[in-house]
């Protein structure tokens, strides 16, 4: 098979190989800051590779190779994908390695002046492969490919700030108190999905808002996996947590931090609320609206199953 006809028709095999690359599934252009969406890398095997059926005793060569797709707004930067497959040996199927990593950046979705830049799509190869050993009768197994890659959602939202934050004034141009603060999310399976502000007292205003993950994969603390995508439960269901201002024009402390502006959360059935404190003490009289960032790091984990058949060649 030459090898050119893959990339001819990449954009095709996402549309049609299976219901996962849907190129617009869990995206959203929300006409905001993001372009929005619920989707990090989707994975898929590439069309007959592996094929449905293979021959035993090195009659047949065929690839392995699986087809990227960005869906998201975070580029996974060189080496920040880890694949690894499983259900074959190795040696049997005459394979150099089980695990690759990318070798080129995976572009996220862009955000562009009157419109947007979808994702890049890339093809992560195995490289060559066939069966060695000369069996009786045929069997069948499941090739198994797990990804694991770096990935970072972005939230925004606008704070409305000052420093008597119980006195109401007839100038005020935002309020303190609101129950569904609007915030804004990068495209990514991970994501602040509610938002409140609230007063604490004359000089104090309150935070909270809950995080989850709403992709249909598992997520990790960041740089867990290295070489292999693979076992490492201990880290699952962690996320790092960082909240800033670009204007740094107030200071933020967060319980579960340990007063701190950034951590790491560990997730409750996918979610986890975070409450934390602004001190306004030292801010101006009169309301503002500050930029509130919040930067979700974490690794992603997905999977891909397709059914081999080894037939024995008579």
């Amino acid at each position: 098979m030459k090898r050119g006809i893959i990339f001819i028709l990449l954009t095709v095999v996402f549309l049609t190989s299976c219901e996962g690359l849907n190129p617009n599934k869990g995206r959203t252009d929300t006409g905001g800051a993001f372009i929005g969406g619920t989707q990090g890398i989707q994975v898929a095997f590439a069309e007959d590779e592996p094929p449905k059926k293979v021959l035993d005793n090195n009659q047949q060569e065929f690839f392995v190779t699986l087809l990227l797709k960005n869906q998201g707004e975070f580029t996974v930067p060189v080496g920040g994908l880890i694949a690894s497959l499983s259900g074959v040996s190795k040696k049997s199927f005459g394979l150099t390695t089980l695990n690759i990593k990318n070798t080129f950046p995976i572009a996220g979705a862009q955000k562009d002046i009157g419109g947007s830049t979808p994702g890049g799509e890339e093809l992560l190869e195995f490289g060559e492969a066939k069966y060695t050993n000369d069996i009786p009768a045929d069997f069948q197994t499941n090739l198994r490919a797990d990804i694991c890659y770096d990935y970072q959602t972005k939230a925004i939202a606008n704070l409305c700030l000052k420093k008597d934050v119980l006195r109401k004034d007839i100038d005020d141009v935002c309020a303190v108190k609101v129950a569904n603060l609007k915030a804004q999310n990068s495209g990514g399976p991970f994501q602040v999905i509610s938002m409140r502000q609230d007063t604490v007292g004359k000089n104090r205003i309150k935070l909270n808002f809950k995080v989850k993950n709403i992709g249909n994969g598992a997520i990790y603390e960041p740089k867990t996996f290295t070489n292999i995508c693979a076992g490492q439960e201990s880290n699952k269901d962690r996320v790092q947590i960082t909240l800033t201002s670009p204007e740094n024009n107030f200071k933020l402390e967060c319980s579960q931090f340990g007063g701190k502006n950034e951590g790491i959360i560990r997730l409750v059935n996918g979610e986890k609320d975070i409450t934390c404190s602004i001190d306004t003490t030292s801010l101006q009289e009169v309301t503002f609206q500050d930029l509130l960032i919040v930067e979700m790091d974490y690794m992603y984990r997905n999977a891909v199953v397709t059914q081999l058949t080894v037939e024995n060649a008579v």
